[in-house]
């Protein structure tokens, strides 16, 4: 398999669904298929493609959905979900394998130190645990207790430093500890396939995030379900495994049944390799633990060659250690809302935005949004203008702590006065927008009435937001497992 053609086949019947020709040429570069000395060999993609399709009419294999983007004719597509398959198993490459291999190799010797023995031992501990108490003949006996003692004993909810506070005021107030159990026995037990009873859960109960909704499924189940989390987020790129799933997986949280199907998929590839091996009957823990070994290693190493940036204005204040670089440029302020909400939920805020009903990425901001509306903190004239302001963070106990206005392309000043209106609240004010917009944040703080607030005023530009965004992310995996 050596033309552009052939390649592009290839790859459209294994994704099952239109790509752009850019995207087609990459993941052709990734696996080593294609071999060419131009300089451009997406414009070559595209062009063979074009001239395929209007040399060869409806014999062609290929059809153009839209500029640059082609899907297989009708009579050319398989039936099969993700890749050109033997035995409805997807074909891994020899790189995919030996990366695979390579690091199940160094886990075994892992495995033989202190950290990695406790790794495996807590992974057994949390899935003895969780197993027992809602296994089949118990789960109807499920007591509020009990459901706290679970939710407590998640990996996921060490997001919160007030877990009680989130159980009563996040799941159970609004759910109420019956329709939990309910619900839980449904998708536990329930007769439906699990995409099907991972949706009806996440419409039904609210609360409940794919981390920790996966990690009980995983637990109770380690034989037939994944965990995922931000571990194989990180990991399965660095193996070439990205490639079998959407891109959106990697980015924002797993909302759909039928994505949760596809992760199991793709992590039980790595299950068959370890199986290969020589591991006798792994599960998707033993999945999960090889996958956590090799997040460390990655971050370990990311840690090592990362560089403090130099403050621009020598202010610590301002100053953000970069330990990821920014893997992507904020062009929208939807962008900004959404890495702004991420990070306060990383951070432990309940979360707030104005802008709910906007989309970032065929994502609602109000889905990724904590709170729905502003809390009862104040009357109602401050808590209306609190509405009108782009994010907030608030604290456990419902008060505001950051409140953060984008300024994308409107007047600074803009953002500054809604701030304002807060100013009797104990908060800190930011601004977020571009760094050519720094000067002029600077010269409006020595204004009336921004002065007598100065040191209540911040500016965080889009690659800061970013950089924070990376290190919240390191700082809660280093929080798991030094203190926790």
């Amino acid at each position: 398999m050596n033309s552009f053609k052939d390649i592009a086949y290839q790859i459209l019947k294994e994704v099952a669904k239109p790509l752009h020709s850019k995207e087609i040429t990459k993941i052709a570069l990734q696996r080593g298929w294609l071999k060419t000395a131009g300089k451009t060999p997406e414009a070559t993609m595209n062009t063979q493609l074009i001239v395929d399709i209007n040399s060869k009419k409806e014999k062609s294999r290929f059809v153009k959905i839209d500029p640059s983007v082609f899907g297989l004719s009708d009579n050319f597509k398989k039936t099969n979900n993700i890749s050109e398959s033997k035995g409805n198993k997807i074909i891994l490459t020899n790189e995919q394998k030996g990366k695979i291999k390579k690091y199940y190799t160094q886990y075994q010797n892992w495995l033989k130190t202190d950290e990695g023995n406790k790794n495996l031992e807590d992974h057994l501990k949390h899935s003895n645990f969780i197993s027992n108490k809602l296994a089949k003949d118990k789960i109807d006996n499920l007591t509020e207790e009990d459901f706290r003692g679970i939710y407590k004993n998640l990996w996921a909810s060490n997001i919160w430093s007030n877990k009680d506070w989130y159980i009563d005021n996040k799941l159970l107030k609004p759910n109420g500890f019956e329709k939990i159990k309910v619900e839980f026995k449904k998708l536990l037990f329930g007769e439906d396939s699990i995409d099907v009873r991972y949706d009806n859960f996440i419409s039904n109960i609210k609360g409940f995030g794919a981390s920790s909704l996966t990690e009980i499924l995983n637990f109770v189940f380690p034989d037939k379900y994944c965990l995922w989390n931000d571990k194989p987020i990180t990991v399965l790129p660095v193996l070439g495994l990205n490639i079998f799933l959407p891109d959106r997986l990697f980015k924002y949280s797993l909302h759909l049944g039928s994505d949760y199907v596809k992760c199991n998929e793709v992590l039980g590839l790595i299950k068959s390799e370890l199986e290969l091996m020589g591991f006798k009957s792994p599960n998707y823990i033993d999945v999960d633990c090889v996958v956590w070994y090799i997040f460390l290693e990655i971050t370990s190493k990311k840690e090592k060659v990362a560089t403090v940036k130099e403050d621009k204005l020598n202010n610590p204040k301002g100053a953000i250690g970069a330990i990821f670089e920014p893997s992507e440029e904020i062009k929208t302020h939807e962008q900004a809302e959404f890495y702004l909400l991420k990070t306060g939920e990383s951070l432990g805020y309940l979360t707030y935005t104005v802008d709910s009903p906007k989309l970032f990425n065929n994502t609602k901001l109000g889905d990724v949004a904590i709170l729905k509306d502003i809390p009862d903190f104040a009357g109602q004239r401050d808590k209306n203008s609190a509405r009108e302001i782009d994010v907030i963070w608030f604290d456990e106990g419902e008060n505001p702590k950051f409140c953060l206005e984008v300024e994308h392309t409107t007047d600074i000043t803009k953002g500054l006065n809604r701030l304002l209106q807060l100013q009797h609240f104990n908060v800190t004010f930011v601004i977020v927008s571009s760094e050519d917009k720094r000067s002029k944040f600077e010269i409006e703080m020595n204004k009336f009435p921004y002065r007598k607030l100065k040191d209540r005023y911040r500016f965080i530009s889009y690659d800061e937001l970013l950089e924070l965004y990376g290190s919240v992310l390191k700082f809660r995996e280093l929080k798991d497992k030094l203190l926790d």
